[in-house]
């Protein structure tokens, strides 16, 4: 959007000063010389007029022009978001499937399956190999340290209380 650039911070000159400092400027010029710094000045002060003009136009129809752009950068935006949206959505679902299909073929629990980086299978693999490593496969606990004794049933109430609280 085109900035507005007029100089309303610079104070105006004093017009008495001014005029004093134009007597003292236009007294040596003579009669045609005052009429042709008139008619500069009366220039300038047109171009001056229409230079303001032309930018309040233009800022104008920058703001327009911005508008419209918005407007239809919007919609396009939506479908780039979207888009962008579905594809990390998309990607996300395929490293998963990805981790789980490399646990279950190294048989890497599944409590471990979200600690697999990488962005391939090989890395995904390699890291796998290294989680196996350090847990060690994991293995049923062995019930086999022997024969074991059941506890003796208690034979009547007394039993049973002195059994629970400790006492025999």
């Amino acid at each position: 959007m085109a900035e507005d650039t007029t100089t309303s911070d610079v104070t105006e000159p004093d017009p008495a000063t001014e005029a004093e400092h134009t007597d003292d400027v236009t007294a040596g010029l003579g009669e045609a010389g005052q009429k042709a710094l008139a008619a500069e000045r009366k220039r300038a002060a047109a171009a001056e007029k229409q230079a303001k003009a032309s930018q309040k136009q233009l800022a104008e129809l920058s703001a327009r022009l911005q508008e419209f752009e918005d407007r239809d950068k919007t919609e396009a935006q939506k479908l780039a978001e979207a888009k962008a949206a579905a594809e990390r959505e998309a990607a996300t679902a395929r490293t998963e499937l990805m981790r789980y299909r490399i646990a279950a073929q190294k048989k890497l629990p599944a409590e471990l399956a979200e600690r697999l980086h990488g962005s391939t299978e090989e890395e995904m693999a390699a890291d796998a190999d290294k989680l196996l490593e350090v847990f060690g496969q994991r293995q049923t606990p062995s019930y086999d340290g022997g024969v074991r004794k059941p506890a003796p049933a208690p034979t009547d109430m007394n039993a049973l209380i002195r059994q629970k609280a400790g006492l025999g």
